[in-house]
């Protein structure tokens, strides 16, 4: 699980800026980093730039490089692709993660001023 603690306003980081800063507090180069993950130094700067989403396996050996949970770094990646592929779309998304979190068990009952009520209908 998770060593964050999420709330409604949190400021966590976006995936690449996440990378950044653990590749900073071991003060590494980009060079022994990409080469931990089996890619080029321009792939993993684009990634921490937020320009390219990294693949699970890319993310998977950085994880276990750094020492940090898989599933951490796993769904960071994939809120990553997930705000990537809804951008333009931000209704959509939200009513996406509504209906992921009320499957997860974080909501249940009615959300009265999104207009989205259990189960993902709309009002």
């Amino acid at each position: 699980m998770s060593s964050m603690v999420y709330s409604k306003r949190s400021q966590v980081p976006r995936f690449g800026k996440w990378l950044r800063e653990l590749r900073e507090q071991k003060g590494l180069p980009l060079r022994a980093v990409a080469a931990a993950a089996d890619m080029d130094q321009a792939s993993l700067s684009k990634a921490e730039l937020g320009q390219r989403l990294l693949t699970e396996e890319q993310t998977a050996l950085l994880a276990k490089f750094f020492g940090v949970d898989g599933k951490e770094a796993e769904g960071r990646r994939l809120a990553e692709k997930f705000r990537h592929e809804t951008e333009s779309n931000p209704g959509a998304a939200r009513h996406a993660l509504y209906i992921l979190a009320e499957q997860a068990g974080i909501y249940g009952g009615q959300r009265k001023k999104s207009g989205i009520r259990a189960g993902g209908g709309v009002r």
